[in-house]
Formats: C-alpha cells, structure tokens, sequence
C-alpha cells in the first residue's frame, strides 16, 4: 500500500472517529430540557429564604420604584411581602391620581388628553408582585402555594429590609424597571401550573452561549398545544450543572397587560443553586387609555438564608 494512500486512510478514520465522539459529547435538546428539569427537581433548598425585592418602571418622564421585603418559607413554599414605605414620598404619590378627558378632536380622530393632577402617583394600583425566588415559570410542576402572606406594612421605614452583602450583584441603572401590580385586583400569580415535558415543545439546540460569564446551553422551544399555557420560548441551561441560569416566557401573570409580554428571567447562582435576580420586558404595556408603560423590570436583591424565622413572619395581616 502506498504511503500517501495510508496516511489518507488514516486521516479519513480519525475525522470520522472524531465526529462520532463529538455527536456522543453533545446531548441532544430533549436530553437537555430533561436534565434541566432533573436539576430543579432534585436540588435542596434551604428551610427558608429572605431577600429584597425592587419594582421599577418609567411614567410620564418619572422614575417609579417600590421596595418590598419577602420572606419565603420551602417547605409549605409560603410568601411574606411587606411593603417598604417612606412617609413623605407615601404622602406625595396619595395626594391625587391622573386623569383623562375626552375632549379634543384632533384630524378627525378623538384622542385622550390628559391633565396630571399629581405627577407623583403610580400609573396603576400597587399589589404585591408574588413572586417566588426559586420559580421555574412553568418548568417544573410545583404544588399550589400555602395562603400568601402580604399587605403594607403600616410601619414606616427610611428604606429597604438591611441585610449582609450576598453574591447577588446589585441591579444596575440601566437593567432595573417595574413595578408589581396587575390591571385586575387579582394578585400575582407564577406563570404557569403544568409541568413541561418534551412532548409539550418542538425543542431545538440553537448553541452554546456565555451567558453572564456561565457557559450554556441555548434551547429555542415552540409550544405544539395550549401556547397560553405553555408559555416557555427560550432556555438557557448551564452546561456542566444543567441548572437554569436563563429562561423566556410569553406572558406572565393572570391578567393583562402582562400576560401578552415577553419576559426575561435571569437566575445567579448562590452556594450551587440558581435564583431569580431579575425579571424584565422591553414590551410595550397598556393598563388605561392614556396609561402606558414601556419597559419594566423586578430586581431581587440581598439574599439571605436564615437557619430559621419567627413563625409571625408568615401570619396574614388583617
């Protein structure tokens, strides 16, 4: 056999091998999607969970931000929130509330032109964003959640619940923006209450992506039923852990405007396991006539994970 014709033989067997091992490297997108829901399933949460929690969104040329302390218990995945509340800025958005008139014609068109009677007050009524810090948005199957503690808190406090740094990294001026409250007076509800299998989503690996420094698997999902339901459109799954440092969902909440956008939620990873850090829209949100909002953001910040909390802290307020 000549030389040339070997080396060519063996060149041929090497690149074949090759590929082979590479394809035997590289689960495939239901491997993926499985292992990712495996990660949340048999992950150990701590017994209880606190943290603080930022709503922002951008009114009518004003910066709108509301504080929230949360505490959150595992094993009955009980939610305490209580408002953070500064008197005087309190006093400020109470004093009145926009409103519209339908007066002018303008080309033949009737618009609303509005007259602001407190260009302090919030674009829409404030409820509490019940939030989990460890939601999967429809992932994974959760049981339904123990009565949820909330309301303001009377008390007035000079800022937010003060707790030790964390590995949380602080929101940024130019991520953070939302706010916690829903058209309805239904409160805020996760997004979903069926667990996903594969079977619910044509699943498709689009890459591997760095993803805020973490190495991970990009999974581009279509719901093949019930696209209302399952909502999940984009994965992000970390590749060494299979836990998810990333996801998008189509809608969130039971109500609208904030059941019709497209939300981001970005986990860290805190001592081996991944929490919410921030959920955001770049979406356009209507909750009036004359009341939209573009862009908004939840930022959770400063967890901690207390070995225990007074059992008053998960009572409902009266």
């Amino acid at each position: 056999m000549r030389p040339h014709f070997v080396f060519a033989s063996i060149a041929a067997c090497a690149a074949i091998f090759g590929a082979v091992a590479n394809a035997s490297e590289e689960p495939s997108p239901e491997a993926i999607f499985a292992h990712a829901k495996s990660a949340w399933r048999t992950r150990q949460e701590s017994p209880f969970i606190a943290y603080n929690m930022r709503e922002r969104y951008e009114w009518r040329g004003r910066t709108h931000d509301n504080w929230w302390q949360v505490a959150y218990r595992d094993r009955d995945r009980a939610l305490a929130l209580r408002r953070t509340i500064v008197a005087a800025d309190e006093a400020k958005r109470l004093r009145g509330s926009p409103i519209t008139f339908n007066l002018k014609v303008h080309k033949g068109n009737v618009h609303a032109d509005s007259l602001d009677t407190n260009p302090d007050a919030d674009a829409f009524p404030i409820l509490e964003p019940q939030i989990e810090p460890n939601a999967s948005f429809g992932l994974l199957r959760r049981e339904p959640k123990a009565a949820l503690v909330g309301n303001v808190n009377p008390l007035v406090s000079p800022g937010p619940l003060a707790v030790t740094p964390s590995p949380t990294p602080a929101p940024s001026a130019t991520t953070s923006t939302a706010p916690s409250v829903l058209a309805t007076e239904k409160p805020l509800r996760e997004v979903a209450r069926i667990e996903a299998v594969a079977r619910d989503y044509a699943i498709v690996l689009a890459g591997t992506e760095s993803v805020r420094g973490v190495d991970a698997y990009h999974l581009a999902l279509t719901p093949l039923r019930n696209p209302h339901v399952y909502r999940l459109r984009d994965l992000w799954v970390d590749t060494t852990t299979f836990g998810t440092v990333q996801l998008a969902i189509q809608g969130m909440f039971e109500g609208k405007p904030y059941d019709d956008a497209r939300w981001t939620v970005a986990y860290t990873a805190i001592d081996g396991r991944y929490y919410v850090q921030q959920i955001h829209t770049d979406d356009t949100l209507r909750f009036g006539l004359d009341r939209t909002v573009t862009g908004m953001t939840f930022d959770f910040v400063g967890y901690e994970f207390p070995t225990t909390l007074p059992i008053m802290t998960f009572q409902r307020m009266l």
